[in-house]
């Protein structure tokens, strides 16, 4: 790539970061509400279905939603 090239590259991603605020509009008040969820997960070791139960029923009164069973791990997820 020659030296030319290469500056009109580097000149022109530039400008397209310093513009990028006037082309991108902002986001609107009731999508800044509505956020996006985010999500903590974990697993735990399992041994046998009659585990796996009692490992949901466990985690969903702590708020945890189980996701997948799979091996012997039982995965569970809740909003941050």
């Amino acid at each position: 790539m020659s030296k030319k090239t290469l500056s009109t590259a580097l000149i022109a991603f530039a400008l397209g970061c310093a513009a990028a605020p006037l082309v991108v509009p902002p986001l609107s008040a009731q999508q800044q509400a509505a956020g996006v969820q985010r999500w903590e997960n974990t697993c735990v070791t399992v041994r046998s279905v009659d585990a796996a139960a009692h490992a949901g029923m466990s985690m969903g009164a702590q708020g945890w939603e189980m996701v997948s069973v799979a091996g012997a791990a039982a995965c569970f997820k809740r909003p941050l």
